[in-house]
């Protein structure tokens, strides 16, 4: 059973037996929010919903999923991870590039990162490290933070 109109705020099963919600129907797209997993999909107007009973779910759902419909207004952003420690942290390590550092840097916090010079995060973090009386060893590229 397909729902030709589905209703924002309605739950359905999708095809495969997931659960999820209707956030919104924006002309040729329904946009959906997995009630298993907090993830949000876009999906065809014509997609096949049907109605959200036991037999036709292949995951459980949660009883209060942690995304809301629509952010509250009012609410502050969430502040993002400090670089700082991530850097600090494979600095101390050593063993790795600068190119290394922010492939990994940008896995590690890739909200963070956004908008943000990396590579200048980096030589800041080696600059201040060095203030604080650490010294900095490059070998073949290689970047390694000892204790002075």
């Amino acid at each position: 059973m397909g729902a030709r109109e589905p209703r924002v705020g309605a739950e359905y099963a999708t095809a495969s037996g997931l659960p999820v919600r209707v956030v919104a129907v924006n002309g040729g797209q329904v946009e959906l929010q997995s009630l298993a997993s907090d993830s949000r999909l876009y999906v065809p107007a014509g997609y096949p919903l049907g109605p959200m009973t036991e037999p036709n779910l292949a995951v459980a759902r949660k009883a209060y999923p942690q995304q809301a419909c629509r952010p509250a207004a009012g609410l502050s952003v969430r502040t993002n991870k400090p670089l700082a420690p991530i850097i600090d942290a494979m600095l101390l390590a050593g063993g790795m590039t600068m190119r290394g550092i922010v492939r990994e840097l940008r896995r590690k916090a890739s909200a963070s990162c956004r908008g943000k010079d990396l590579r200048a995060n980096i030589r800041a973090r080696v600059h201040w490290l060095r203030k604080k009386g650490y010294r900095n060893e490059r070998s073949a590229g290689h970047f390694h933070v000892v204790a002075a």
